[in-house]
């Protein structure tokens, strides 16, 4: 399989023993030999200690965003959901999600699929063409699009398809595979704990916990107790997930379950300074909330970057968004939407936002 689109990132090394927060450098070097290449990993990832992963978000959670996220106080990132199936039809456009640049590391690439050939045969080229720090399986997205082609949380109704996935990402990758779950398939049957073991057994280095069930999409709140039980059930570092929105609420997380470290996903939209706001209670500190104006200028850095990025077109479709996110509870933010979404330009949009600062 050759994949089309991304460029080559040459494997990221470190000059000393010290490296960013995701990576254990207790450890010797690794080696793996692929292809007649060899690759060296200089560190080996440690996805406990009370870590702060960014979630992967289809559509959101591209290599500008991630980025941002990192610079606010994320350890760990994970790409947007890549389907196994593209790459194995050289598709250009889902190649073109596993871009990413040494700032964003570690990263982990996450996988969709049905098929364990081609997801063992995605997470090979990854590892050759991009070198991830680690690949994760989707194993959770409840979207229908997904669902329907047995893949995302479509797996936890097939333990034996699940386990057979993961031995087979395990086998083909030197760099550790994780797994992003939910909680069960239908609201209070959980199989959380089953498919945790399962995963523990085919070789996974870490498991992610969403404890909502698929047919919950994102109703409701997540039911953390099922978080808990996962802990307790296996050996691995357990990632919680769900309905951390301020810090307190990731606080309340790591208390109340017991897990290793948190994912941040929803919560982060518009807010990366939740990261720096968890990292200050974790360390005792009272959390800094960001002003107006580091709002609408951390608005404009996103608008600006993510057009050098992708270009004119595809930041006017795509910033919008963004834009109302970083702008949510500020006085005047009803008719700054408004303004925001009737921009013709991406300077149309950054006006906007600055008519917002002008008026304080």
């Amino acid at each position: 399989m050759t994949c089309v689109g991304p460029a080559r990132v040459r494997p990221f090394r470190y000059r000393s023993i010290g490296g960013p927060a995701g990576y254990n450098c207790n450890y010797p070097a690794k080696e793996s030999s692929q292809g007649g290449a060899r690759i060296r990993y200089f560190c080996v990832m440690d996805f406990a200690g009370h870590k702060l992963f960014l979630a992967p978000l289809a559509g959101v959670s591209d290599s500008v965003f991630r980025t941002i996220c990192k610079e606010h106080g994320a350890d760990i990132v994970v790409s947007e959901m890549i389907s196994a199936e593209g790459l194995h039809y050289n598709s250009a456009a889902t190649a073109d999600l596993l871009r990413f640049g040494s700032a964003e590391r570690p990263i982990g690439i996450q996988l969709f699929g049905a098929r364990p050939d081609h997801m063992a045969e995605a997470a090979e080229a990854i590892q050759k063409s991009v070198v991830p720090d680690f690949i994760d399986l989707n194993a959770g997205c409840p979207v229908a699009k997904v669902v329907k082609k047995n893949g995302g949380s479509a797996l936890l109704r097939d333990i034996s398809l699940f386990s057979a996935m993961l031995s087979a990402l395990v086998k083909a990758v030197s760099v550790p595979v994780t797994v992003k779950i939910r909680s069960g398939w239908t609201e209070h049957v959980w199989v959380d704990a089953e498919f945790a073991t399962a995963a523990q057994a085919a070789g996974a280095a870490a498991i992610i916990v969403h404890p909502r069930s698929k047919s919950m999409g994102f109703s409701g709140h997540s039911y953390w107790e099922r978080i808990a039980v996962v802990k307790k059930q296996v050996s691995i570092p357990v990632i919680g997930n769900g309905d951390i929105v301020t810090a307190d609420d990731a606080m309340r997380m790591l208390e109340t379950t017991g897990c290793d470290s948190v994912m941040i996903g929803r919560g982060a939209l518009g807010n990366p300074w939740l990261f720096s706001q968890i990292k200050d209670r974790l360390a005792g500190k009272q959390a800094t909330l960001p002003s107006a104006s580091d709002r609408v200028q951390t608005a404009l850095d996103h608008v600006r970057r993510f057009a050098d990025a992708h270009g004119e077109r595809k930041a006017l479709a795509d910033m919008k968004k963004h834009a109302s996110w970083y702008t949510r509870g500020l006085s005047g933010a009803a008719q700054l939407r408004s303004n925001i979404f009737g921009a013709t330009s991406t300077i149309g949009i950054e006006q906007a936002l600055l008519s917002l600062l002008s008026e304080k």
